[in-house]
């Protein structure tokens, strides 16, 4: 090994061993725990291995109904996150100036933020008392408060709200690399607007739909705070599920299981966007 490979290597050294102690040991951990069982009685793990915990998880209706509950929840989200952030991400896109910073500051609130503080600025707009039902009464369209925390619907809105920005920056990155000049194009054609967005923008922006999609999805997935707050304990996601399993029941082992079906259900997004992105571009490659 020559000199400055040498020095890459050495250099290298920390990050590896960071990542290792960090990351890979943790995960081989959990991987491990998932296919141990709790002892009779006790907190310890039993001796042996089996595939006990995921046979319960399939088994059991609760926890079942759970995964699919959150595989719909980030579904839902994702595909919300995506109308609400496209004609968002154009805005920011073919923006200019000062509107264009304080848009993108605007997306970038939530993510530095963190999870807590805009769930819990969501309960005082969906509380019964809060934003949202006050300016329903005071334009006389509802008599009585409605129901929005602990409900689904109040899940998704915190999620999207949470999730949003992981949808409209990939977005910006891609609309913003997009020639003007062949909507213009599309245009003078005689294509309409709607046709020129189907026909031009949409395909084109494919790479960030697909990046956004992704982001959100595995986020809604794994998420746990804004279920919690927003659902308040009503709302059982894989999230809170595990949560409950791992603090307050202290099944760790079957908190493991549960863990290490989120990361094989991550996994198993990110082979199928990349394939999806690999078919759109030899597609359009043949084109």
């Amino acid at each position: 090994m020559n000199g400055p490979s040498s020095k890459a290597v050495l250099f290298l050294l920390p990050a590896v061993a960071l990542s290792t102690v960090v990351f890979l040991l943790p995960f081989g951990w959990l991987v491990y725990a998932s296919f141990k069982v709790q002892g009779q009685g006790s907190l310890l793990m039993a001796d042996g291995l089996s595939v006990a915990n995921y046979m319960r998880l399939v088994t059991d209706s609760y926890f079942a109904a759970a995964l699919w509950r959150t595989v719909w929840l980030s579904a839902v989200s994702t595909l919300l996150c995506l109308v609400i952030g496209l004609p968002v991400a154009r805005l920011i896109a073919t923006g200019s100036g000062r509107a264009k910073g304080l848009l993108l500051a605007l997306m970038l609130v939530p993510l530095v933020c963190g999870a807590l503080l805009p769930s819990l600025g969501m309960i005082h707009l969906l509380g019964s008392l809060g934003v949202v039902n006050g300016t329903l009464k005071m334009l006389g369209l509802i008599g009585g408060s409605i129901k929005l925390l602990g409900t689904t619907g109040g899940v998704i809105l915190g999620m999207v709200q949470a999730f949003l920005p992981l949808m409209v920056l990939p977005l910006v990155n891609t609309l913003s690399r997009l020639p003007r000049d062949v909507e213009a194009a599309a245009a003078s054609l005689g294509a309409s607007p709607i046709r020129v967005w189907r026909r031009v923008i949409l395909p084109l922006a494919m790479p960030g739909i697909v990046a956004g999609a992704v982001l959100v999805f595995c986020a809604g997935f794994t998420a746990f705070v804004t279920p919690q707050v927003l659902g308040q304990g009503k709302i059982a996601t894989f999230g809170t599920v595990a949560y409950q399993q791992a603090a307050l029941v202290l099944d760790w082992p079957f908190a493991s299981t549960l863990a290490v079906v989120v990361l094989v259900a991550i996994g198993l997004t990110l082979i199928l966007s990349a394939q999806f992105d690999r078919l759109t571009k030899r597609r359009r490659a043949l084109a």
